[in-house]
């Protein structure tokens, strides 16, 4: 397996920020492929934090261009803002990283084992004698759970006497380091568990003096507060009587009362796949969905490769639903993990429009974007654009996603409307359809595509409310749930997640509806949506403005860039 050649194409400022980000964030650059930061783990010490924080300092005095310097400038600020749930997070992922790209190694496993107890100890002597909320230490329980979850299974397959001790040496650290935030009467973690304790609480996070600045500069918002909360909400408000409209024609199909759950729960009951048969109907209903994306949305890079596995217990409370990550970027050989979740705890997608949609945001989203950037495909993106950060490759690529819900949903109804459709087509609309009538089917797709978008309204509004301390969790909740007719399960399993990543929720719905402006400017160019996908799903993940000025050109017909 060989390196990525945009690594030989590094400038003297990113080789200084590539060798950096070993130390910072060895997890991230070991998830790319560069195998010697393998075992490896950032100890939060004070001492560390400030020495990192100056020598980012003096690289950003160095920074060659607009994209360089908010790449530096997200480091700094992620370095400024620190909760106890953090490291137990990062190390969940981390070691879950070493399982997926190698298995069990025991000197790599060792290593991260030993580094691990450090950051744990190194987080408490930071943060444990502050007053946390409630939130924030379940949030803790929750992800140190995961961390003890994962420590579980790997010391079950270990057969290497250190590792186990190693391992269990850590667990120990881990169960002691979840003593210090624990919450009485947490044990799954669940809905059932948590919302009645916050219905109790009512208590309200306050992230008032470093909301605005994750916002600008470590996610990219162009947006201001009040501004995306305005848009949240005037978007909400326009979409939902599309939601309501859908709801009202299938309730009549079902003979149910016209309620947005009532209807949820009916379509689940009709068009539920058995959660024994979930993974193989993803895997073979993506032979087809491929090849039809290929053909009306998206062209896809030879490269590309996509795993699909079953979401592991110890992560279900982190991916209710799907997720994708992203392996080995900087080789020549990169490719993706696409979970699904099954686990009726959480909010799994249990019916065929369900899955689909979880299947077309995950895959001929994020998966397609990271692949497409990876290998260049239609774009030449540089070291920063492709490694981004964190806020940059969610903005960018979480906007792609949610835009790519909305063009299934038109694709779909076009393809029916077809007197003629092509073998896949017909095969993909075969699947939808199953025991259905072709109506009802473009119904319910259009009534989970809806749904998903008022969800991205309502994580966007959330984000803002719950981070500035104007409302309290389960206050909003309700709200949610009486505004649109959504479950309180539901609103509550897709918000509350986000409270770990202060900032992230409303890059769906701000990047996507930007994209989706600027690809009805492509089309009144005469440049085709397959053209205008293509070059954006392989720009990599610079800072939204960036993004936003490349795709803007794009479309006005003023790139040269290849498509």
């Amino acid at each position: 397996m060989g390196l990525n050649p945009v690594l030989s194409e590094m400038s003297d400022v990113e080789k200084k920020i590539f060798e950096l980000l070993k130390e910072l964030s060895p997890s991230a650059i070991y998830i790319h492929g560069i195998e010697e930061c393998a075992g490896k783990f950032f100890i939060p010490s004070k001492k560390n934090l400030t020495k990192l924080q100056k020598n980012l300092a003096s690289i950003l005095k160095e920074a060659e261009n607009e994209i360089q310097r908010a790449l530096i400038t997200s480091l700094i600020i992620a370095l400024e803002f620190h909760e106890p749930y953090m490291v137990p997070s990062d190390l969940t992922d981390t070691f879950f990283i070493h399982l997926v790209k190698e298995r069990i190694v025991n000197d790599h496993l060792i290593s991260l084992a030993s580094y691990a107890e450090q950051a744990l100890d190194a987080y408490l002597r930071l943060l444990s004698k502050k007053d946390w909320t409630i939130e924030i230490k379940i949030l803790t329980c929750q992800k140190t759970d995961g961390l003890i979850g994962i420590l579980d299974t790997i010391i079950s397959e270990a057969k290497d006497e250190k590792l186990r001790d190693a391992l269990l040496s850590l667990e120990r650290k881990a169960q002691e380091y979840r003593k210090v935030y624990t919450v009485d009467g947490i044990e799954k973690g669940d809905f059932n568990e948590i919302y009645p304790m916050l219905q109790k609480t009512q208590s309200k996070i306050n992230h008032k003096s470093i909301y605005p600045k994750l916002l600008k500069k470590y996610w990219g918002y162009p947006e201001t507060i009040t501004r995306i909360e305005a848009k949240a909400t005037r978007w909400l408000q326009d979409e939902l009587p599309h939601l309501k409209k859908v709801a009202k024609k299938l309730a009549k199909i079902y003979g149910t009362k016209e309620s947005v759950e009532i209807v949820e729960e009916e379509m689940s009951k009709r068009r539920s796949v058995p959660k024994h048969q979930v993974l193989d109907f993803v895997k073979q209903t993506r032979k087809i969905s491929q090849k039809i994306f290929e053909k009306h949305i998206v062209r896809i890079t030879p490269k590309y490769e996509t795993r699909v596995i079953e979401t592991p217990s110890y992560l279900v409370n982190f991916i209710p639903t799907a997720a994708m990550m992203a392996i080995d970027g900087w080789t020549d050989q990169p490719f993706n993990i696409f979970f699904i979740t099954t686990d009726p705890s959480a909010s799994p997608s249990s019916s065929i429009p369900d899955i689909i949609q979880s299947l077309l945001h995950e895959e001929y989203g994020h998966a397609v974007n990271f692949s497409n950037s990876m290998t260049q495909y239609a774009a030449k993106p540089t070291f920063s654009e492709l490694f981004g950060s964190t806020g940059f490759a969610t903005h960018i690529s979480d906007g792609i996603s949610f835009f790519r819900e909305f063009e299934f949903m038109r694709m779909l109804n076009e393809l029916a409307k077809k007197k003629n459709p092509d073998k896949d087509e017909a095969e993909l609309l075969k699947i939808l359809k199953a025991n259905s009538d072709i109506e009802t089917m473009l119904l319910e797709n259009e009534f989970v595509t809806w749904q998903w978008r008022i969800m991205r309204f309502l994580r966007a509004i959330f984000d803002v409310r719950i981070n500035m301390g104007k409302q309290s969790i389960a206050d909003f909740v309700e709200w949610a749930h009486k505004e649109t007719g959504l479950s309180k399960k539901m609103v509550y399993d897709q918000t509350f997640l986000f409270l770990s990543m202060v900032g992230y929720a409303p890059c769906y719905s701000m990047a996507g509806n930007m994209i989706r402006r600027l690809q009805d400017l492509a089309i009144k160019n005469k440049i085709s949506v397959i053209e205008f996908n293509t070059y954006a799903s392989s720009l990599g993940f610079p800072i939204r403005k960036i993004f936003e000025e490349k795709l803007k050109a794009f479309a006005q017909g003023r790139s040269k860039a290849k498509a």
